[in-house]
């Protein structure tokens, strides 16, 4: 799998995820799906030597984790950096402000810390 065919995968699986619960767009915001891999690579702190195919290994065993970031990040418009947020008396309140980050937890970590 490509990186090209992880966006796409992922992408969709965040549209299906949505549609399941009765949310009605016609595509999923690309701009999210970009962000949510973007975030996800840097988080894994992969080797500068990995190849592009190297990387889209790792992720593609973490599409439907990075699907549900996109819905998380998508759910979020209009409270981003909040952990909570009342919006015509809906509450929702979050893990994170931000990316859960449970939701990267099957991703590797080649390098948390550096002494």
């Amino acid at each position: 799998m490509t990186i090209a065919e992880i966006t796409t995968s992922v992408r969709t699986k965040a549209l299906t995820y949505l549609s399941e619960t009765g949310e009605t767009i016609d595509a999923f915001p690309t701009s999210i799906v970009d962000f949510v891999i973007e975030y996800a690579t840097a988080g894994c702190h992969f080797p500068t030597h990995f190849t592009e195919a190297d990387i889209a290994g790792y992720l593609s065993k973490a599409v439907n984790s990075l699907a549900v970031a996109c819905v998380e990040v998508y759910d979020k418009a209009g409270g981003e950096g909040q952990l909570s947020h009342n919006e015509n008396g809906i509450d929702r309140t979050w893990e994170s402000s931000w990316i859960s980050p449970r939701l990267f937890q099957n991703l590797p970590n080649f390098c948390s810390t550096v002494k």
